[in-house]
């Protein structure tokens, strides 16, 4: 069997924000915002915590995202905002240069978004 990483970022799942803009002198540049980094930030050092002892993944992956959010009444599948494929974007780009070298090694994604105790379940696992 290969190998497998689990790792449980606990609070709100975080989608990656959209790009932003700002004027430099005659020059308009390109950021990330500020609470995405710090997000990527905190989920790239859980995955240097779960990587301890542990090689880079090389070669292809799995990765099986869980988003769950909060609420009192509701159980089950979350279908609002913020949106799965964003949630997902921010989770491997912390992974990124840690787990494996570029998220382009992930060959298979299985991702969900459902209502529980606030936190993001990650696995990776070679394919």
């Amino acid at each position: 069997m290969g190998q497998v990483v689990d790792m449980v970022i606990h609070g709100k799942p975080m989608p990656k924000g959209r790009p932003r803009f700002a004027k430099r002198g005659n020059k308009v540049v390109t950021y990330t915002p500020r609470d995405t980094e710090i997000y990527e930030m905190n989920v790239k050092a859980l995955a240097q915590v779960a990587m301890l002892g542990k090689d880079m993944f090389e070669g292809p992956v799995k990765v099986t995202i869980t988003a769950y959010f909060a609420h009192k009444k509701k159980t089950g599948w979350h279908i609002s905002r913020p949106d799965l494929d964003n949630i997902v974007k921010a989770i491997l780009d912390g992974l990124n240069g840690v787990v494996f070298s570029d998220d382009a090694a992930v060959a298979q994604l299985v991702a969900s978004k459902q209502y529980g105790e606030e936190r993001v379940e990650v696995q990776v696992e070679n394919v």
